[in-house]
């Protein structure tokens, strides 16, 4: 057996990250692992689906799939074995708790098991961001009771910041103030003021200098009225009066006055560091304070008050022993994805776990930890990612570390120039190597003074030679550049999509239904035309309605206007989480949710840093459209290795000095330069088919990489598009009705969905997925939950139906036989591509029973035609009999029909 426990890949661009994961997770389970025993956390929505639905999928697929000899070799067995043993690993892995989740949510789920703990409810709700301008009311109320109003002033005055860009600084600092020391300047009195000192220096300098034949360029540098003058003379940081100017009349006195003003002059530095630091961090437990209260008081929680919030439960109110005991005893092996952007908190959280694997006692005894990422593609150190942590928690836990250097994403001419632009620029940089199979690819380089005329003749020749507008993607440096791509592109037809039209609420039918929302609110004409002109009608034919429940009056425009896309529904589903129409129209703005892709049509626009961890069939990597801005944090951070040892002030011309500052400064641009060289790796790493990079002639973004305009390969675009035939069929029609045209057939099925049926079908199925027993004792207590959850969205009489007819579901003897032996409910399950969730599946003595749930039987071809769909995927999975029965639970009876 091959399995190392305790491996880590460094997995370059496309070099197969998921599918070593999916073959890790599913190696343990062949290894007779339980899945409910292994966590596998990555930092995206997209990636943990991708990774659950790659491992359903190959399991599915398993006999033909690349996986399979990976699996058997890690385990030890051949492949007959693992196929003959893939049945029971379905069986267990259907019928447990499947942990594969973003770090945020895993987080989440420690503090709401632990909420009371930590003073909070456990019912909080995650969102992405606080509401700014409440937040930064409730601040400065704090700092007013707390009478520093005049630590604020003063710290606006020594950073030469106003309020919004101070805000900014303290909400940057707060997702990382459990790694800073903001007792450190608490009762530290600053260096005494040495202004007056470095004048009288200066001055006596001048003087000295001033005495002797000098050039009249020499004579005004001399020359200055104040401090801040004084600073901007380059004289002031030189080593030696002697040079240049001063050379022929130097005399030593000169530099004994140098070197004593410099001191000083360092002294007023680091005592404008001392009180910049005091004042910030007092302010700054002004701000924690304020949005831990704001916190607790709206029971709202972003991803970083809940992993601040996990941390403190950690290191100050519960021994991690007892919280991950508590939280499931069971866990024992770790699976990490894109471990290179985890941040010093997130790893401090995990670590317990870590090291709890590591030591094998107990029921750790066998665990394993395995994580993946690749330090090349670091590029959210400003979010507080640390890149040093992958090599560092390697050697800690004596992990061993492996490169996968095959990319099986780009074609072979991306990958060979992606080497040569980086090899002996990013430190330790290993050549990717390219599949036989995936020869060819077009890669060019242009030099233009026309960034946006470049870009749009680009795009021209790639949708004139046959790619789909969706296959390309237009990659920036900043947002600001998107938006002028954006509009550029916008103006010459094209349909484009950024991450701002990508939102949700930013969908034609959701506007509509947005504004509809508001003019009800508000009776404001305004927005009664805005709904009218984003849906095409007269202003007269909308409505004023007094919306009691927003999701019926929602549903009800929907049905009016026919708007019901994906987004719609999408949107119709958001709405839940808003108590009425007034948290509605003031708080939609906040909602991130981002609408479904099938319903987004265009080029893609998005930054760099927006870009990692997805791919394109064609990619236009843009150089800056401006100049770019010169570093102006406030902070210097200094980091040993992911330990920050020290925080310095940034000052103009400390660096020369005082050699601390000096060298912070110094490591600050080193990863700066290795922020830049990432990106760019990022950038140039997503194309699969053809690149394309344009740069600046001057000053341009690419200059690290020392690239020259030239194309190698030949640009092949593979047509997805089909040409409609000319020719018509003849069409067999039979006229069904010849009354008024606005009448319809009354044998046609209605195209629009029938919202209070689709309701009260998933209130149905709630009640029956929340009861732990089918008994009447269970039935009233999950009926609670269901009339929590869809009570504002029935019909008055709905619950009692709900009750009648599970009630009677409960009684019948045909359904209390059908379901002995082992229940599980609610599975999902793909076969053939398609994704499906089991209302109830039972393993009995005699083989597998598949029960479905339906509240009518208007669709019965389509009920039966799905569950026969889920019959022969557990077949084809466990080769074992099968049953499957629709069970129609309706208004005064029930009726079974077995499919199979």
């Amino acid at each position: 057996m091959e399995f190392e426990p305790f491996l880590a890949y460094e997995a370059s661009a496309g070099s197969g990250k998921t599918f070593n994961l999916v073959v890790r997770y599913l190696s343990l389970l062949f290894m007779g692992e339980a899945p409910s025993s292994i966590v596998a956390l990555t930092f995206t929505n997209k990636a943990a689906n991708e990774m659950l639905e790659r491992i359903i999928l190959t399991l599915e697929e398993l006999p033909t799939r690349s996986e399979l000899p990976q699996i058997a070799r890690l385990c030890g067995m051949s492949e007959e074995e693992i196929l003959q043993e893939r049945p029971n690993v379905l069986s267990r892995f259907l019928r447990s708790d499947i942990q594969i989740s973003t770090l945020d949510k895993f987080f989440g789920r420690i503090l709401r098991k632990f909420a009371l703990n930590a003073g909070l409810m456990p019912t909080f709700k995650t969102v992405q961001n606080h509401h700014e301008s409440a937040l930064l009311e409730r601040f400065l109320n704090e700092v007013e009771v707390s009478q520093v109003t005049g630590a604020l002033v003063h710290l606006s005055l020594l950073s030469d910041k106003r309020l919004g860009d101070l805000f900014t600084l303290l909400s940057g600092l707060y997702s990382k103030y459990k790694e800073l020391d903001i007792q450190r300047y608490d009762g530290v009195d600053a260096p005494e003021e040495s202004i007056r000192y470095a004048l009288e220096c200066a001055r006596e300098l001048s003087k000295l200098s001033l005495s002797k034949p000098l050039s009249d360029r020499a004579r005004k540098t001399m020359e200055f009225e104040s401090y801040e003058e004084l600073l901007e003379k380059t004289w002031l940081f030189k080593p030696s009066m002697e040079y240049w100017d001063f050379k022929k009349t130097y005399e030593p006195r000169m530099d004994e006055l140098l070197h004593e003003l410099q001191r000083a002059v360092a002294s007023q530095m680091r005592r404008r560091e001392v009180l910049y630091f005091k004042e910030l961090f007092a302010v700054l437990k002004l701000y924690i304070k304020s949005r831990q209260s704001m916190a607790t008081q709206s029971n709202e929680l972003s991803f970083d008050d809940i992993t601040l919030n996990v941390h403190t439960l950690l290191r100050e109110k519960l021994e991690s022993e007892f919280l991950y005991f508590r939280l499931d005893s069971r866990l024992k092996h770790l699976l990490l994805d894109e471990f290179q952007d985890t941040s010093v908190i997130q790893f401090d959280i995990l670590r317990p776990l870590i090291e709890e694997i590591r030591s094998g006692v107990g029921v750790n005894e066998g665990g394993s930890f395995f994580f993946v990422g690749d330090v090349k593609q670091s590029i959210y150190r400003f979010r507080g990612g640390v890149s040093a942590l992958f090599h560092q928690v390697a050697e800690l836990f004596d992990v061993k570390l492996e490169p996968l250097k095959v990319n099986y994403r780009s074609r072979s001419e991306i990958v060979h120039f992606v080497n040569r632009a980086f090899e002996g620029k990013i430190k330790g940089y290993i050549p990717q190597q390219s599949p036989q199979s995936y020869s060819g690819g077009y890669v060019e380089v242009l030099s233009s003074d026309d960034l946006l005329e470049s870009l749009s003749e680009r795009i021209a020749l790639l949708i004139t030679q046959g790619a789909a507008p969706e296959e390309i993607a237009i990659l920036t440096a900043t947002n600001k550049d998107g938006s002028a791509v954006e509009e550029v592109l916008s103006e010459r037809g094209y349909d484009v999509v950024t991450e701002t039209t990508a939102r949700l609420i930013a969908q034609r039918s959701v506007r509509a239904i947005i504004e509809y929302l508001r003019y009800c609110y508000f009776g404001e004409e305004m927005y009664r035309s805005n709904c009218a002109a984003l849906l095409g009608v007269e202003s007269h034919s909308i409505e004023r309605m007094n919306v009691d429940e927003v999701e019926r009056a929602v549903i009800a425009f929907i049905k009016r206007f026919r708007i019901a896309d994906k987004s719609a529904l999408m949107f119709i589903e958001a709405l839940r989480s808003y108590r009425d129409i007034e948290e509605v129209v003031f708080e939609i703005d906040r909602l991130e949710s981002t609408s479904p892709q099938s319903d987004m049509r265009g080029i893609r626009i998005m930054t760099v840093h927006k870009s990692k961890g997805l791919e394109f069939e064609h990619v236009i990597v843009l150089d800056r459209l401006g100049t770019p801005r010169s570093r102006n944090d406030a902070i210097v951070y200094e980091y040993e290795g992911a330990v920050l040892r020290g925080m310095h002030y940034r000052i103009k011309g400390r660096e020369l000095l005082d050699p601390l500052y000096a060298k912070a400064l110094e490591a600050e641009k080193e990863a700066a330069g290795e922020d830049q060289l990432n990106a760019l790796y990022v950038a140039l790493t997503r194309a699969a088919e053809s690149l394309s990079v344009i740069a600046k002639t001057k000053n341009s973004w690419f200059d690290p990489l020392c690239l020259t305009p030239s194309h190698w390969g030949t640009l092949e675009i593979k047509t997805h598009r089909t040409d409609v035939p000319l020719v018509q069929k003849s069409l067999n029609f039979k006229a069904l009705s010849f009354g008024r045209q606005e009448e319809k057939p009354s044998s046609l099925k209605e195209e629009t969905y029938d919202y209070a049926a689709v309701q009260f079908g998933l209130a149905l199925h709630y009640t029956l997925e929340m009861m732990g027993e089918f008994s009447h004792e269970s039935l009233k207590v999950s009926l609670e939950s269901t009339r929590n959850r869809y009570g504002a969205f029935l019909q008055p009489s709905a619950m009692e139906e709900i009750e009648k007819r599970i009630a009677r579901l409960i009684d019948n003897e045909h359904f209390g036989t059908l379901i002995q032996g082992d229940r599980y409910k609610e599975q999902m399950i793909r076969h053939s591509g398609n994704l499906g969730v089991i209302d109830l599946l039972i393993r009995g003595e005699e083989g597998w029973k598949i029960i479905d749930y339906k509240s009518g039987r208007e669709e019965e071809v389509k009920h039966t035609e799905q569950i026969n769909r889920y019959a022969e995927a557990i077949r084809s999975m466990n080769n074992e009999d099968v049953e499957g029965y629709l069970c129609y639970l309706l208004e005064d009876r029930i009726e079974w029909v077995k499919c199979l």
